[in-house]
């Protein structure tokens, strides 16, 4: 075994592990903690008979790190070395270091929560931090803490936060390997190049790549986003270098094993090796020394608005550019071509996927643990309440969780399928109907890169289906490798299902009506109605908009089940879908359809329009007029068109706007009754619906006392309170009743003409005598003369000019000279003259 960075701390590893079960390596990249340090372990006492469970965060890198383990060791795979992935297992009973990926970790705890034959857990490459790593660890830390003490946990990681991990794990001891990097030359783009976008970023990559294969020795390594664009950059360099001693490689994780072999191992002739971030952590790729590194990559997002999961093309973080670029200096100094402007702006580090991705399987694996809240595990980040209960709902509806959030007996079998939560609801529920084998068919389909290889403008997945359930792959459109493998996984997870529940033969022939059916089971959420006749625009039963290609051969279905989709916030465009009868829909799916009655108001012929509705979740299916009746019930639907079009719908005499402006007057200065708009109609079922069973028509409705109505809402003593604090009125000197206007909360105010307050030195105040009124005073023709707070200083100030500027205009009427002595009236001098 060649000396390696690592070693350096090998003994201090050793060491703390034998005084403390948690431990935290940091080492960076190349210096060989991925394979050293799990194989100098296996003769330490702590792990007697017992084995060391390694989780990587991918499969590629879980086969290749157990097959380097093995041979450091000298020995053949599933001896003292063995990995297990999903659908591909390499170990015996003898294996004392299994290599699994996160998901089976979580898959061995649910099972056997004190893992009585596991001595160490060992998380590699921590940084990447997927939803399973975070689920792993926080259930690995409660067994460690209440089952089993002598469980030892080590994470290792070249790029972490080691002080958010100390916060979560506690004192724990930090080791740290130096590492030994060769110098990585970074190049960035040319400051004069303008960033590519999606059109112009293959043909900047194939132009980098055969500039690299000139100015430097040494293979290549190319970091690209997805599979799509690895295939444009092949095809482009096969055209460019022809068949010349240089390998063009893929490397992706859906790739044939033999294929990535092909990628990782040393050969004689020099390899261009078009990678996706699988090649970013653990892998070391001997010969390597040039890395081109898009800044690329693709993210699982789960966008809550449609409940879909998308992949999104997004920057690299700083710290993705770092691991990337360490490809190139692993074994000897390198260069990396960095196809973004140094002064680019980039985040530390990647999001971690429990921030953005779907919660569904997450939140089903802590309900069979027994746990209710995430803060009952220790978590580095816990995703939005929000988030948290529209998962649970959406369990809830798949019959997974109960009424109280725990998972049911249907719950736990969906779990044992390994599957998400929407595909194994589909497959139980099709075994019930005896099209096991086509729900596992479906969703290994689903679940699988597209069979098709050009699919632009086909999204009908029979087509698809038919071909994988006849096993007829030799057609030219039809990528066999894929196809062979969806219907290797459709048989595992049948196979799964039959160790879970009692499973009928399966069908000789293909029922293609039922495909739609088991589909809609997935995703009720995602029927959809064509929105006119020879239209590609359609309605989700989410309440969101899709559209369909219009060369689809779906074109014009009047109903679809959408599976696949292209997220947007307003129309999404649908890639894979099924059509579906409106009787199947029927048939199967009653709980889902609801008929109620709705309510429309037509204000200019002053009629309701009432309409009969069904509905599957929110998709309107069909709907017909109703004629109202006397004896047909409307309080309902009145109450909703209420709330719908106003309050203003009802007639507002000035005596109810009176008391409604009082009661909100008083209820702003101190504690009271609310009758604000928005608090009237939230309470409308408390006070209006009482009067509206016999209501037939708007003049029915128009007729109601919204006065008398409010009114009855207040108590005898809160009326006498309102009356004494807001009065409605206010008797001036001319011993008229002067209503006052509370509509300005803060100024209440009171019209009146001059005439009638003459001899009136004091403001009049509400409130317990603390709130002075705003007077108007107004002249005989009622407009305003003047607004004051203050009478007195009114009279003795202002009066006198008043009345120069307005006894001319109003002759007949009252103008004296002193307004504190004269008699107040609302009568002219004529008829002053006669009383």
């Amino acid at each position: 075994m060649r000396n390696l960075p690592i070693h350096d701390v090998l003994e201090n590893v050793k060491n703390s592990l034998k005084t403390n079960n948690r431990l935290i390596l940091q080492a960076p990249p190349g210096a060989g903690k991925s394979t050293v340090v799990p194989i100098s372990l296996l003769d330490e006492a702590w792990l007697g008979d017992k084995m060391i469970i390694m989780l990587e965060p991918r499969r590629v890198a879980t086969r290749t790190v157990a097959s380097q383990m093995a041979k450091l060791l000298g020995e053949e795979l599933r001896q003292s070395v063995g990995y297990q992935v999903k659908r591909d297992s390499v170990y015996t009973k003898q294996t004392k270091i299994l290599v699994v990926t996160e998901a089976i970790l979580v898959r061995k705890l649910q099972s056997n929560q004190t893992l009585d034959d596991v001595a160490m857990i060992i998380f590699d490459e921590f940084h990447e931090r997927s939803i399973h790593t975070d689920l792993s660890l926080a259930l690995s830390l409660q067994v460690q803490e209440l089952l089993r003490d002598d469980l030892k946990i080590l994470i290792m990681s070249a790029t972490l936060d080691s002080n958010e991990l100390s916060s979560l794990l506690g004192e724990v001891p930090l080791i740290t390997s130096k590492g030994r990097m060769y110098e990585v030359t970074n190049k960035h783009l040319d400051i004069k190049t303008k960033q590519p976008d999606a059109r112009s970023l293959n043909s900047l990559l194939l132009n980098t790549t055969l500039k690299a294969i000139k100015e430097n020795k040494g293979d290549i390594l190319v970091f690209l986003a997805g599979v799509k664009e690895i295939k444009n950059l092949q095809s482009s360099l096969l055209n460019s270098l022809g068949y010349k001693d240089i390998l063009i490689l893929p490397l992706y994780s859906s790739l044939p094993k033999n294929e990535q072999d092909k990628a990782l191992s040393p050969s004689s002739k020099r390899k261009i090796i078009l990678s996706t971030n699988i090649a970013q952590t653990s892998l070391t790729i001997e010969g390597v020394r040039v890395v081109i590194d898009s800044g690329l990559e693709k993210q699982s997002r789960y966008n809550y608005s449609n409940a879909m999961n998308h992949l999104e093309t997004t920057f690299i973080s700083k710290d993705s550019a770092v691991q990337r670029a360490g490809r190139a200096g692993r074994l000897s100094s390198g260069v990396c071509y960095r196809l973004w402007h140094e002064s680019k702006p980039l985040q530390q580090s990647t999001k971690p996927e429990i921030l953005r991705t779907d919660l569904s399987s997450l939140v089903l694996d802590l309900a069979l643990w027994g746990v209710e809240e995430f803060n009952e595990l220790k978590f580095l980040d816990i995703p939005n309440q929000k988030i948290i209960q529209e998962t649970k709902k959406v369990l809830k509806e798949l019959a997974m969780l109960d009424d109280s959030f725990k998972i049911t007996p249907f719950g736990k079998d969906a779990l044992s399928l390994g599957l998400h939560p929407r595909f194994a609801y589909m497959i139980l529920k099709a075994n019930d109907l005896g099209f096991a084998y086509e729900a596992c068919l479906l969703a290994s389909l689903l679940g699988e890169k597209d069979i098709f290889k050009n699919s632009s403008k086909e999204s009908d997945i029979l087509s698809r289906y038919t071909h994988l359930f006849e096993k007829d792959f030799n057609s030219e459109y039809i990528n066999r490798f894929r196809a062979k493998e969806v219907v290797s996984s459709a048989e595992f997870f049948y196979k799964k299902l039959k160790s879970i529940k009692k499973v009928a033969k399966k069908n000789s022939s293909l029922n293609k009506d039922i495909l739609s059916v088991l589909l809609l089971f997935a995703y009720p959420d995602r029927l959809a109605r064509r929105r006119a006749n020879n239209d590609n625009k359609y309605i989700l039963s989410n309440g969101k908009g899709a559209l369909l290609h219009d060369e689809d051969s779906l074109f014009n279905q009047e109903y679809l089940v959408v599976a696949n989709l292209h997220a947007h916030d307003k129309d999404s465009v649908i890639n894979l879908a099924l059509s579906i009868t409106m009787a199947d829909i029927e048939q199967y799916f009653s709980s889902f359809i609801l008929n109620k009655e709705s309510i429309t108001y037509n204000k200019e012929a002053k009629k309701f329009g009432i309409r009969k509705e069904t509905y599957f979740l929110q998709l309107l299916l069909h709907s017909k007029p109703l004629q109202p009746s006397a004896k047909q019930d409307l309080t309902k639907l009145l109450v909703e068109l209420i709330k719908k079009e106003g309050l203003e719908i009802l007639t507002w005499s000035k005596k109810a706007t009176r008391l409604k402006n009082r009661v909100n007057f008083l209820n702003h200065h101190q504690e009271f009754t609310d009758f604000s708009d928005e608090a009237l109609l939230d309470s409308l079922d408390d006070w209006l619906a009482p009067y509206l069973s016999n209501i037939t028509s708007i003049k029915e409705l128009e007729a109601l006392d919204v006065y008398t109505m409010l009114l009855s809402l207040l108590p005898w003593d809160a009326q006498q309170l309102l009356d004494t604090q807001a009065p409605p009125s206010i008797k001036v000197p001319s011993d008229s009743n002067i209503y006052i206007d509370y509509a300005d909360y803060e100024k209440p105010s009171l019209h009146v003409k001059i005439q009638e307050v003459f001899g009136l030195h004091e403001t009049p105040k509400v409130l317990n005598n603390t709130l002075p009124l705003q007077i108007h005073l107004l002249t005989p023709a009622m407009t305003p003369i003047q607004i004051t707070y203050d009478l007195k200083s009114f009279w003795e100030n202002s009066y006198a000019e008043v009345r120069k500027e307005v006894r001319g205009r109003y002759k007949r009427h009252y103008w004296p000279e002193n307004p504190f002595e004269a008699v107040a009236t609302n009568k002219t001098k004529k008829h002053m003259m006669k009383s």
